[in-house]
């Protein structure tokens, strides 16, 4: 079961939903119901991450974090701290769009 979320530059993140027509992409941010809409400009379907870039002219993460969990427990990747989590979270996203 997909649990996609926006990460922030800033390394926030939050639950969403969005529906996509091709490179369009409207984005739902569940707690604030709010909507969001933007362009993709990069996309690994495999690791299933989406870079975007919002009409506002910010640039966020779409991540489905059911995968990024799974990703890190077949890796036995443990975390000590927050920062840790982050940095690795961060590094999973930019490699995957690499």
């Amino acid at each position: 079961m997909s649990k996609w979320m926006i990460i922030y530059k800033n390394m926030r993140w939050e639950e969403i939903d969005f529906n996509r027509d091709q490179n369009n992409i409207s984005i739902k941010l569940l707690k604030k119901d709010e909507i969001i809409e933007g362009k993709v400009l990069k996309e690994n379907d495999f690791t299933k991450v989406i870079r975007v870039s919002l009409n506002d002219g910010r640039e966020v993460d779409l991540a489905d974090f059911a995968e990024i969990d799974n990703f890190f427990e077949k890796n036995t990747i443990i975390f000590k701290n927050r920062t840790g989590l982050h940095n690795e979270i961060r590094r999973y996203i930019d490699f995957s769009l690499s």
